[in-house]
Parts: C-alpha cells; structure tokens; sequence
C-alpha cells in the first residue's frame, strides 16, 4: 500500500505536463472531432498506465519490510531480494505488462492537432516539442529520463513517509506504526487522484457545460481548488475526496493533498490547455524554445521577443 500514490502524481505531474504556466489550443468538437478523441483517448491511457505502474510497485511492496521505497520501477531492483528471485521477476513482468498496454496512435496520429505535448528534449532550455506521438510515449515509458514516471515516482512517497515520520516521532522506517502510517495515507491519496483524475477529464473534454465545460475555454474550470472552477466540477471534486476516506490528519487534508492537486491540475491543465501567442490555435499549437522564433506554448524566444518587455529566457519565457 505505502507506494501506490507516488506513481499517481509522478506519472501526472512529469509525463503529461507541457511545461507552460500559459494555456491555449481549444479544439473544436465538431471541426476537429478526430482530435477531441485522440486527446482524451491519450489522456486516459497515460492515466491508467500511471496506475498500472502504481499496481505493479503496490503489489512488490507488500513483500517489503519498510516504510521506504524498495521497488524501484526505473531499474526493477527489489531491495528486500538481495539474489534477484521470484519477487523480481514478478515486477519485472508487471512492468513490462503496463509498457506493453500503452498505444498511444491507437485513435490517431494528429501529434501537433492535440497540441504537442511533453518535452523530448530535457536537455535543452524550455519545451522542445517531439517528433510525432510514438516519440512522446516514448518519453512516458523512458527508464532514464529524469521526468519520466519510472524515474520520478517515488518522490510524493518519500514525503509521506517523511510527514509520517513527523507524526511519529522517534519512530524508523521498520516501525510497523511507520508503515501502516504511509500505507493508509497512500491508499486515501491514490484513490483520490483517481478520482480527481476522471472528473477532470470529464471537465476539459465536455463541451456541453454537463461537467464542467472545459472544452470550450482554457480557463480555470476544472482546476482543483480554484476559486472559479465549475460548480459542477467542484461537486465531483469534492465527491472524489470524500469517497477517498480518511487518512492522517493534516496529512491527506493537508500539504500533501495540496500537492496531489497541484501535480494532477498542471498535469491536465498541460495537456489539454495550451498557450498560442502567434494567433489561433490552429496557426502554431507547437513550438521548440532555442529556434529564435515564437511559437506555441512560448512567450519569446530569443532573439524574438514578443510580448517581453524586459527580454527573454532561456526558457522561452519573459525576463
């Protein structure tokens, strides 16, 4: 139990964020039908192969014998089977079952329609926008880049655990206290962000104000906590966290819930919000921070100020 909320907000926060605060490239439902399906389509998919991972890890978990990570999903190593065993391979297996599930061109491969998401160059300054989608799930199911999910995940569990250990004074990661501490506040979190994941899909794919309406702004209607979010996304929030149930106080409802809402809005808000200072949505959705031209989820680049006053980042944004 006690990792399976660190492959929930790693997947959401680093796999499908865009990088830009900024937000633009509303599709049409009806123009651009096949896009409105291949983003939601991929949103899904992202979405469940987090939670797939996050099974995977759960499952290895359950064998360990401390509070701590022990499976780690970047390399396959399980800590507790010092001679690499039945343990092993099992996660080895899950792992490569959850890799193996995701196909992301399974409803298309519109890559700049659907606005050009993730970072193929996490090297370069700013976004560098990849080649076509089988290169971006690439970046999702990367065992070594440092914003992929394999690489990143555990980090949220590895502050539960530190608050845990706050809680429990005195206490050590082999403390069963210690462990039950960062199992039940996982298992509330996890649930939660599965929950906030769905009513926010629902948001930003709805055109007909049934659930949000996010569909037809790039405003903050389905954000998580924010004052002017749609009431009918604010219910399905709020019913989310209730049926999560109750973990640790001021730990599931405090710093650590702010942080799986803050990871799962710039996550969603990335992927289906995308800022286009060029124009329209359709004139340049995408772009490559470094080129010296504005586009996309840019507001400068370079030489190419735009709308900076005072000059550009290396980041393609403003001084």
């Amino acid at each position: 139990m006690k990792e399976r909320i660190a492959f929930v907000i790693g997947a959401a926060a680093l796999v499908l964020a865009c990088g830009s605060m900024a937000r633009a490239n509303v599709l049409d439902p009806k123009a651009d039908k096949t896009d409105v399906k291949l983003r939601a389509d991929i949103g899904k998919q992202v979405a469940k192969y987090t939670f797939c991972l996050g099974k995977a890890a759960t499952k290895c978990e359950k064998d360990g014998t401390l509070s701590t990570t022990e499976c780690h999903l970047d390399t396959g190593v399980v800590d507790y089977e010092m001679t690499p065993g039945k343990a092993t391979q099992k996660f080895h297996d899950a792992i490569t079952k959850c890799d193996q599930k995701l196909n992301l061109t399974k409803k298309g491969t519109d890559y700049v329609g659907i606005g050009c998401p993730g970072d193929c160059d996490s090297v370069a300054p700013g976004i560098q926008e990849c080649a076509d989608i089988p290169a971006f799930q690439a970046t999702v199911t990367s065992n070594t880049l440092s914003t992929a999910p394999k690489m990143s995940l555990q980090t949220l569990a590895g502050t539960i655990d530190f608050v845990c250990s706050l809680v429990l004074m005195g206490t050590t990661p082999s403390d069963q206290s210690r462990k039950d501490c960062v199992g039940t506040n996982a298992a509330v979190l996890t649930k939660y962000a599965q929950g906030l994941f769905k009513c926010q899909g629902k948001c930003e794919s709805d055109f007909k104000g049934k659930s949000g309406g996010g569909g037809l702004s790039n405003g903050d209607e389905c954000k998580a906590g924010a004052m002017d979010a749609d009431m009918n996304f604010v219910a399905c929030d709020s019913a989310a966290l209730a049926k999560a149930g109750t973990g640790t106080p001021n730990l599931a409802t405090g710093q650590v819930l702010a942080a799986v809402r803050t990871a799962i809005n710039n996550a969603t808000l990335g992927f289906y919000d995308r800022f286009d200072p060029t124009g329209t949505p359709a004139s340049s959705p995408c772009g490559n921070c470094g080129n010296n031209v504005r586009e996309g989820a840019e507001a400068c680049d370079g030489t190419d100020a735009g709308i900076c006053t005072m000059g550009c980042k290396s980041d393609c944004t403003c001084n």
